[in-house]
Parts: C-alpha cells; sequence; structure tokens
C-alpha cells in the first residue's frame, strides 16, 4: 500500500506540481515587477514634488524680498512707476533663478517645456496673490477698527 500510494503521490507531482511552477515563478516575477515600478513611481512623484515645492518656495521668498526691500520703499515716495514695476518683476526673476536648483529649474523644464514662461507666470500669480491678501487683510483691519 505504501508503494502504492507513493506511486501516486510521484504521479500528483508529475503531472500537476511540476507543470504549475513555471505559472507560479511567472506571476511571482510580474507581481514582484509590478511593486517595483510602484515604488520606482512613487519616488518618482514625490520628487517632482519636492522639486515644485522648492521651486514656488523660491519664486515666493524672491517676490516678498523684493516687495519688502524694493517696492514699499517706492510706494511711499510715490515712484512706483512702470519702469519701477519692470525693475522689481526682473529682479524678483533673477533672485527666484537663483534659488532654484538646478534639478528643479531641469524638472520645470520638463513638465512645463520653458522655465522663463513658467516664471514669469508663477510671479504674476504670487503678486496679484500677495495683492489680493494685501487688501483682504486691509479691509478686515479696517472693519475691526
Amino acid at each position: 500500500m505504501n508503494e502504492t500510494l507513493n506511486e501516486l503521490l510521484m504521479t500528483i507531482i508529475q503531472a500537476v506540481i511540476i507543470p504549475a511552477i513555471p505559472i507560479v515563478v511567472a506571476y511571482l516575477v510580474k507581481l514582484l515587477k509590478a511593486k517595483t515600478e510602484q515604488t520606482a513611481t512613487k519616488i518618482s512623484n514625490e520628487l517632482v514634488r519636492q522639486y515644485l515645492q522648492e521651486a514656488i518656495d523660491s519664486v515666493l521668498q524672491a517676490v516678498t524680498y523684493v516687495s519688502q526691500t524694493y517696492v514699499d520703499s517706492l510706494k511711499k515716495q510715490g515712484k512706483f512707476d512702470a519702469e519701477a514695476q519692470k525693475i522689481a518683476f526682473n529682479t524678483a526673476k533673477d533672485i527666484a533663478l537663483q534659488l532654484l536648483t538646478e534639478d528643479a529649474k531641469n524638472l520645470i523644464t520638463d513638465l512645463y517645456g520653458d522655465l522663463t514662461v513658467w516664471l514669469d507666470t508663477k510671479i504674476e500669480q504670487t503678486v496679484k496673490e500677495q495683492k489680493t491678501f494685501t487688501a483682504v487683510l486691509g479691509t478686515a483691519i479696517e472693519t475691526d477698527s
């Protein structure tokens, strides 16, 4: 009886288990490959987010710096004309470019096609947001008084 059971087990192993091994291995390889790709995508997305945040922070810092050191002074003197606005814009752009790492510059170029266009629009957006915030804050202060 033992011999018959051994033969039956060997037949099952040869007929079912051995042919199933390549299928199981292929499935495991696909699973590992998918997990690896998922991890790589997550890392890539995290790096993209990090570089974009770095770039946005650079623009915000540059615009805030120029506003505090240049624009506010000229506005108090009544000398903030179109030429002064151009100078302020270009100064903010130069500072932002200095603050950006090469990796962030390359990423923005890859994502948006043109670093200069991205910077120009982001600076304009930041200036508008700061003006809006200042106006809302001023209204809130006047209302409280």
